[in-house]
């Protein structure tokens, strides 16, 4: 995978008030370069630190999530390039609880997608969507993939729980958290044992397994520390 997967822990989001990373519209020095495979499971470490499931145990605290959501990590791509690879537009700069605060997410059904987005370190940006249908825009999220890496974890609002990985449109690995079927995707076979590692079963698993693939740990903290770039993309059908 992209040179990120073995990056250090940074844990620096976008910053209210004009951040460096809050005005860059291109990606990081190196982007589109991505590998022709991913990397072994013995090298997916972050910082030394290998993620388990009852890492992200505080996200059953995050109540205004409980309608579904969807979370995108996107390698080397700066978050205005994850916009126009979206072909989504920003509307404004905005802090966490007033992006999941409302609790609604997306009300009308097939309409535009909203979501923010911001950058967690120099090599990936992170796509956060309230109770809508980004997990399961699959043109989107490939567009995304182009020249990068994309990891999602998804939760829709009937329950159903989506965990993908794609590099350059190809679907390394999908499955479902909380089902017992084996996952599918070129590299499943070989990431099994990351999966097994983890622990546990659902979103925090998904989290785990999330930042053994990124090298990037995401704690409430990151999410309410940072700004997001609030956009407005297209339906995703």
């Amino acid at each position: 995978m992209v040179g990120g997967l073995l990056a250090g822990c940074s844990r620096a989001g976008e910053k209210p008030g004009g951040s460096a990373s809050g005005g860059v519209s291109a990606s990081p020095s190196g982007s589109g370069a991505v590998s022709a495979s991913l990397e072994s499971s013995s090298s997916l470490v972050a910082g030394g630190r290998l993620a388990v499931a009852g890492d992200y145990q505080w996200f059953r605290g995050v109540r205004d999530l409980d309608k579904g959501f969807c979370f995108v990590w996107v390698s080397k791509a700066w978050p205005a390039l994850v916009i126009e690879r979206m072909g989504a537009k920003e509307l404004e700069r905005i802090l966490w609880q007033q992006m999941v605060g409302a609790g609604d997410g997306e009300r009308v059904s097939g309409g535009p997608l909203y979501f923010g987005v911001t950058r967690l370190d120099a090599d990936w940006s992170l796509v956060v969507e309230d109770n809508g249908r980004l997990g399961e825009a699959d043109e989107l999220l490939k567009a995304l993939s182009v020249g990068s890496t994309v990891v999602c974890l998804y939760r829709a609002l009937d329950g159903r729980q989506r965990f993908l990985v794609l590099e350059d449109e190809i679907t390394q690995l999908e499955f479902d958290p909380r089902a017992k079927v084996a996952p599918t995707g070129v590299r499943a076979g070989e990431l099994a044992p990351v999966i097994k590692a983890v622990g546990g079963s659902g979103v925090e698993a998904g989290f785990a397994l999330a930042e053994r693939l990124t090298g990037v740990p995401v704690e409430l903290s990151v999410l309410e520390e940072s700004t997001y770039r609030f956009s407005r993309g297209p339906t995703g059908q």
